[in-house]
């Protein structure tokens, strides 16, 4: 039954809908020969099926009137070979068919996966991490789903059409009378296919949600546990669930409705044919052997159309699935490589912001940096201060070209960084972020990561810079200790030392950090710091610090409110002069003695 769905579902189905079946198909061109090869075996295969009913009525009209055992048994020789024939036929077909899905899946998820990689931050701002996780394991799992179906129909429409032949050859009056049921057989098909598309998509689009929700719960348990809050996120997801359980259950009544009118169908052309079959045999226009032949060819031809109205639902998985693929492959990345890139010599850390001006979302009215202009020379040490939401992340942002600037420029060594291959570029900065980031691995490859080709020598010459050494002699298994999903066994400072020794080992040309000693205690930043400061000798260095002491020996403070340059100097300077600079600067000293 036709369904009216809320504003909602029809937004979602509006989204995916629209997607043309040409670009949904181009996903499969690089398989084509394969499919279209195992296709044509099954359509072998289902050809040899198709001799049974003719030795059934050759049977019943020649062997057992007149008892010839000859003829059965070489008929019965003859199947043997013909049933060995179409063994190695379907061992042949499924193999080529499960090869190309497997390697279909593997093949789509690494071109999604890197797409996904080439997107900005802002695509990951707008679009849940589980969701992407749902596209990538869910969505692309569909797509074998859809060429296996692809196949199958293909393969039931040319057994349709030989049985169709061979109905026409038994009686070509008979089978049409059969033929006339077929349209009812295709418009049921074509009904409950669009219906179960739009149920399907629905599913998957919820689905995608729930999935996104357990990730973010999973992220957050230490949040959730802290809070105590583990029975409200258990009633949260089951929340979540409960829609499913009406869309599951809709799904099932259009199943049914589905298998009833195709038995009604089937029913219906049975009767047809023995109807007809009763009066062509008693006028003698048909033999008995020959009826039972057309029936059972009956059989085979409402067996294709059975499990092609059957298809309807696993088209419609399929299709869903595929549309939300060509959906996320069609986001364009925001950030690109130009066309004609300009070769990046050896930096020298020249680093120029000319009237830069920036919008986190376009329909915004205020700027997030206004009006920036700055210039760092080669080697020098620039301190990047301010309140909270002045703009200081979103510089060096810009700087790593995670975002492109709405008016102005930032160049580098006098090149305008949109005409600089990304990856290249990139790989000359090295940055500590204020939150590190690890991976679920050792802490040797960790800090290798800046570097995979580094020697032990370097990593572990790299991890006592940053004085990483001081927790992992007392680790059981050194540098071989596995620590975990995002760094989990290690503390704050442990970690954010980690990501200090990756920074040290790649030995960059322009260094940035983002608040790269807040999690160290007073010992360990002392001693990081006594590192860095070597590190950054004779390197150009972008620092964001919220504790001024930090940055005292810097050769330029800039000072930033509201995406502006409100004032700049060193540190001597700006706590000579009024400002927010020296109001900082005041809080700080008064926090530090009631402490």
């Amino acid at each position: 039954m036709a369904k009216a769905h809320n504003s909602s579902e029809r937004d979602i189905l509006n989204r995916y809908e629209k997607q043309p079946l040409g670009k949904i198909f181009k996903i499969f061109g690089k398989y084509k020969f394969l499919m279209i090869f195992g296709t044509v075996t099954f359509i072998l295969f289902n050809m040899i099926g198709l001799v049974m009913p003719w030795v059934l009525k050759i049977t019943i009209d020649r062997v057992l009137p007149n008892a010839d055992y000859l003829l059965f048994w070489f008929m019965c020789g003859a199947l043997v070979i013909i049933y060995l024939v179409r063994f190695l036929l379907r061992y042949v077909a499924t193999y080529l068919m499960d090869y190309a899905g497997i390697r279909l899946i593997v093949d789509v998820r690494q071109k999604v996966f890197k797409h996904l990689q080439s997107l900005s931050l802002r695509f990951y701002q707008e679009y849940r991490t589980g969701k992407l996780i749902s596209n990538v394991i869910g969505d692309v799992a569909m797509l074998n789903m859809l060429m296996a179906t692809i196949q199958r129909a293909t393969e039931q429409l040319f057994q349709l059409m030989l049985v169709t032949m061979l109905l026409f050859f038994i009686n070509w009056q008979m089978a049409l009378v059969v033929l006339l049921t077929l349209p009812l057989h295709y418009l049921n098909f074509y009904y409950f296919r669009g219906i179960l598309r739009s149920d399907y998509m629905l599913i998957q689009e919820k689905m995608s949600e729930i999935s996104a929700n357990l990730s973010e719960s999973l992220s957050g348990v230490k949040v959730v546990k802290s809070f105590a809050k583990e029975h409200a996120e258990s009633r949260r997801f089951f929340r979540n669930l409960r829609p499913m359980v009406e869309l599951q259950m809709r799904v099932t009544v259009d199943n049914i409705y589905l298998a009833a009118a195709s038995d009604i169908l089937t029913v219906l052309t049975y009767l047809c044919t023995i109807g007809v079959g009763i009066r062509y045999v008693q006028n003698g226009n048909i033999s008995i052997g020959e009826f039972v032949a057309f029936y059972s060819y009956v059989g085979m031809i409402l067996t294709p159309i059975l499990a092609l109205s059957a298809m309807a639902a696993t088209v419609s998985q399929g299709v869903v699935g595929a549309s939300r693929v060509v959906h996320l492959l069609d986001q364009v990345p925001e950030i690109q490589d130009p066309e004609k890139p300009v070769p990046l010599p050896e930096l020298t850390g020249h680093i120029e912001f000319r009237d830069v001006n920036f919008y986190y979302k376009k329909d915004d009215h205020v700027p997030t940096i206004n009006e920036f202009n700055l210039t760092i020379k080669p080697g020098q040490k620039v301190a990047l201060v301010g309140p909270s939401g002045s703009g200081k992340s979103t510089m060096l942002n810009l700087l790593l070209r995670f975002y492109d600037v709405d008016s102005g420029s930032i160049r580098v060594d006098n090149i305008d960084l949109r005409r600089l291959r990304l990856e290249e570029y990139r790989s000359r900065i090295g940055v500590v972020l204020q939150e590190p980031f690890l991976f679920a691995g050792s802490i040797r490859k960790n800090i290798a990561y800046a570097k995979p080709d580094a020697t032990d020598e370097e990593i572990e010459n790299a991890a006592r810079l940053a004085n990483v050494e001081e927790f992992v002699n007392d680790l059981p298994d050194g540098y071989e200790t596995v620590i975990g999903e995002n760094g989990a066994s290690l503390s704050g400072g442990q970690k954010q030392r980690l990501a200090i020794a990756r920074a040290i080992l790649k030995n960059p040309s322009i260094l940035i950090f983002d608040e790269a000693t807040s999690a160290l205690d007073t010992l360990s930043e002392a001693l990081v710091q006594e590192a860095l400061d070597r590190m950054m000798e004779g390197k150009t260095t972008i620092i964001i610090a919220h504790r001024l002491s930090t940055i005292r020996n810097s050769d330029v403070i800039v000072v930033m409110q509201n995406g502006k340059i409100v004032q700049q100097g060193t540190h001597d300077e700006l706590v000579s002069q009024p400002g927010v600079y020296l109001t900082l600067y005041e809080k700080q000293r008064k926090m530090a003695k009631n402490m």
